[in-house]
This record gives structure tokens, sequence and C-alpha cells, in this order.
């Protein structure tokens, strides 16, 4: 338990915005398997949220992950689908398609050679 106090310290400083990246990935590491450090850290945001929706001040940044759109996700889908397309055409321009015959008899070929 003696532990868990310097855990304590070590989220109030990553709320802050005072840990480097290797601190803040140590810290991640913990959080992952103690779930009472977990649940402080749940805490604290909370407490600090509520703090600054009772001066009605917005917080200084967001301690939360920004919510995923679909929008971006429809245009990485989209962009992913276009590279494919253009690959394939790429593709089929260099080496050419099955040929006349059926994809079955161009696997037989391959076999056979």
């Amino acid at each position: 338990m003696a532990d868990h106090g310097h855990w304590v310290r070590q989220i109030d400083a990553e709320l802050d915005n005072e840990l480097s990246l290797p601190e803040r990935a140590a810290l991640a590491h913990h959080l992952a398997g103690c779930p009472a450090c977990a649940g402080a850290r749940a805490s604290h945001l909370e407490v600090r949220l509520a703090l600054a929706r009772s001066t009605g001040q917005p917080l200084d940044r967001p301690f939360l992950r920004p919510a995923f759109r679909a929008r971006h996700a429809a245009a990485w889908v989209l962009g992913a689908l276009v590279l494919g397309v253009l690959a394939g055409w790429l593709a089929d321009a260099r080496w050419g398609g099955p040929g006349p015959g059926s994809l079955e008899a161009s696997r037989a070929a391959f076999v056979v050679e």
C-alpha cells in the first residue's frame, strides 16, 4: 500500500502534464495491472472535471480521448479503397491478368511449369 502513494503522486503529475515520456509509460504499465490506482486516476479526473464545471471555466487541456468521428473513419475507408483500386490497376498494367482462360487454368499452368 505504501507504493500506491508514489503512483498517486505520479497520477497528479501526469494530469498536470509534468511527466516525461518514460514516466508516463511506467505509469500506464502500472495502471494496466492495478485496479486501485486506475480507480484513483478516474476519481482524480472526475474531481478536476467537476471543479472546472463548477467554476464555469473550461479545462486547460482535455483529459479524455477525443470522440471518434464517423467522417474520419469514412475518409480512411475511402482512401484505402482508392489506394487498393489504384494498386490493382497498376499491377494489372505491369504484370497483366490471368489471361484469356479461367483463373483455375492459369493456376494449373503455374503448377505444371
